[in-house]
């Protein structure tokens, strides 16, 4: 009897990582199986690859310089916002910080984790604590949430304004929209001091997990999410300012890229309210973490949005791979660099 339950005790861990893999494929199969519907969409909407990457071979240097230096400036823009979260980290070390986590994270599927333990690994190395770490990653993460929350109701607040998108078009999007913004809200709220709606979201969330699981679940989850925002609120307080210049000037500058993405290849300026349409997909698809970076469903989105509202179906292909070209590939070869630079001066030091 008791050997028969050793047993059993000792293949659970085993039969969970075997479920955990087998939801992770499942994921995997559906999100690439919507990227290739996705992508079927735009072919049969007249989009042509080749066009499309002969479109980007034909730009001329200066307009990708001008491209970069576009993204550079969203890169700039974001590390206000990791040392607003981080006091005592000094912009260009947030630059480092950020492009070496996303090179990580853009070559490895759930590569999020590695980028984030190699974030933790430099600032240690820089004198910070787990715990300042612990606050720096939520109050950015917050930040980036909220933003991605709070832009689908601006992006269709901006199509009905413009006239791009009638009422009756919009209705459909409208209550995840709403949703969306709202979740945001909860969320800006309990960083600003007010709590106690989202500690009673946590509290109803933990007991229909139970009821689910028909197990206890999630008992510690109000008390550890109140220990964060405790830690987190006073920060938030002190750097409300650079947390939300920061978070919106990154937007604009992204914004201005995919407009301009657009622009080089079309060579015909798009409405703003459609650029930022596209923008929103392609910012909340990247949170698919089962592709590297989101790639595949990202483009697809924003493909599938720009074409839906109107765009050329060769050109918003075109811009959309081109962007995704700065955010997300030209990361890797920057973030490996400074990477190593920081691995090598890390090192040198341990050696003497």
């Amino acid at each position: 009897m008791t050997e028969a339950v050793l047993e059993r005790e000792a293949s659970a861990p085993a039969a969970t990582a075997r479920t955990k893999k087998v939801r992770r494929a499942v994921l995997a199969v559906l999100v690439l199986a919507v990227a290739a519907w996705a992508i079927g969409r735009a072919s049969a909407a007249g989009a042509s690859l080749p066009a499309a990457l002969g479109l980007i071979g034909g730009l001329p240097w200066f307009e990708l310089l001008g491209l970069g230096c576009l993204w550079l400036t969203a890169v700039a823009l974001h590390a206000v916002v990791l040392a607003a979260a981080l006091p005592g980290l000094s912009h260009r070390r947030a630059v480092s910080m950020n492009l070496a986590g996303c090179a990580v994270s853009a070559v490895l599927p759930l590569g999020g984790l590695a980028g984030t333990a190699l974030n933790l690994a430099m600032v240690r190395s820089w004198g910070h604590g787990r715990l300042d770490f612990a606050r720096y990653l939520m109050v950015s993460k917050a930040c980036d949430v909220i933003a991605r929350l709070l832009m689908p109701a601006v992006a269709l607040a901006a199509l009905l304004a413009t006239g791009v998108l009638a009422p009756p078009a919009a209705g459909a999007w409208a209550p995840f929209a709403a949703v969306a913004f709202l979740a945001a809200a909860l969320l800006l709220w309990a960083l600003c001091g007010r709590a106690t709606p989202l500690l009673r979201l946590v509290e109803l969330t933990a007991r229909t997990a139970s009821r689910l699981a028909g197990r206890p679940v999630g008992a510690g989850w109000p008390a550890t999410v109140s220990e964060l925002l405790a830690s987190a609120g006073g920060l938030v307080r002190r750097r409300r300012p650079a947390l939300t210049l920061g978070t919106a000037g990154f937007w604009v500058a992204h914004g201005a890229l995919l407009w301009c993405c657009l622009l080089a290849v079309g060579r015909q300026p798009m409405p703003a309210a459609v650029v930022l349409a596209g923008l929103v997909a392609e910012r909340t698809l990247t949170l698919v973490v089962v592709t590297p970076g989101g790639a595949g469903p990202a483009e697809a989105g924003a493909v599938t949005v720009l074409i839906g509202l109107g765009a050329d179906p060769t050109g918003a292909l075109a811009g959309v791979l081109l962007f995704r070209a700065f955010v997300l590939v030209a990361a890797i070869p920057a973030g490996a660099a400074l990477g190593l630079g920081w691995w090598a001066a890390h090192r040198r030091p341990a050696r003497r």
